[in-house]
């Protein structure tokens, strides 16, 4: 197990992106593998980030807050620069549903079951607290990611509600929770 008492976490800029999307991909390759239940909603050899998710995280980091297709992303680092996990939060499409965000996160394998999550999660919400606009913090997760909905709730989320059998992944039905936070 690595320590985590030297970390950071930063917000993402453009240079950040190249090291990110590798990050991402091994992560992706990590997706229901090895008893692992998929925390992603794609095949497990469907493991690449694809170019257009590419392209809206590199327009959404290089959008202001507040401007149309923005996205803040997070990155922990360890004290070698490598990142240890992400948390981002980005608008809904939709100008009515502009007081809320959706949030999407996750931990490298290597620094899992460490309270990384956690300490992610929390920064989020504060920044969410402190931002008179947004409301609401939601997220997705897949069913059958029990760690994932744990720390969710542990973290204040509450469920709204579960759609079954939402993704046939590999001819395996999977079901999606939706959870929210409310920031004030």
């Amino acid at each position: 197990m690595k320590s985590v008492l030297t970390m950071k976490i930063d917000v993402a800029t453009k240079p950040d992106m190249p090291d990110f999307f590798t990050y991402l991909t091994l992560q992706l390759a990590e997706n229901g593998c090895g008893g692992s239940p998929l925390f992603q909603p794609v095949s497990r050899d469907d493991s690449i980030v694809s170019v257009p998710t590419r392209q809206r995280f590199m327009q959404g980091v290089a959008t202001l807050v507040g401007e149309p297709g923005w996205r803040l992303l997070w990155l922990m680092k360890n004290d070698t620069g490598a990142i240890m996990g992400h948390v981002d939060i980005r608008p809904y499409e939709d100008e009515y549903c502009q007081h809320r965000v959706l949030l999407g996160m996750g931990v490298d394998s290597h620094y899992r079951r460490q309270g990384l999550g956690r300490i992610l999660i929390e920064h989020c919400i504060a920044y969410c607290r402190d931002q008179a606009q947004i409301s609401w913090l939601d997220l997705n997760v897949l069913s059958n990611n029990e760690a994932a909905k744990r720390l969710y709730l542990h973290a204040g989320f509450q469920i709204l509600g579960e759609v079954e059998d939402k993704y046939r992944i590999d001819d395996v039905s999977v079901s999606e929770i939706s959870m929210a936070l409310k920031t004030h």
